[in-house]
């Protein structure tokens, strides 16, 4: 009984972490990058506030962000 309930959280634990959809800045900043991440969408995976900080610097919402044609 151990042995399966330690398997069934082991399982929980991959779920959670593939369903993931938003890391610290951090977690995006470091390599390698958390399982199921697209390098190549970085910006999808930030937190609002994460997000807000670089408004500044892009000097749009996230929003007008997500508005943009895809390259």
């Amino acid at each position: 009984d151990t042995e399966v309930s330690n398997q069934i959280t082991l399982v929980e634990d991959v779920l959670a972490k593939l369903c993931k959809t938003i890391y610290p800045l951090a977690d995006l900043l470091a390599r390698p990058l958390p399982e199921g991440v697209d390098p190549l969408k970085l910006e999808i995976y930030l937190t609002d506030e994460d997000f807000k900080c670089f408004h500044f610097a892009l000097d749009m919402t996230r929003d007008e962000y997500n508005a943009l044609p895809a390259l």
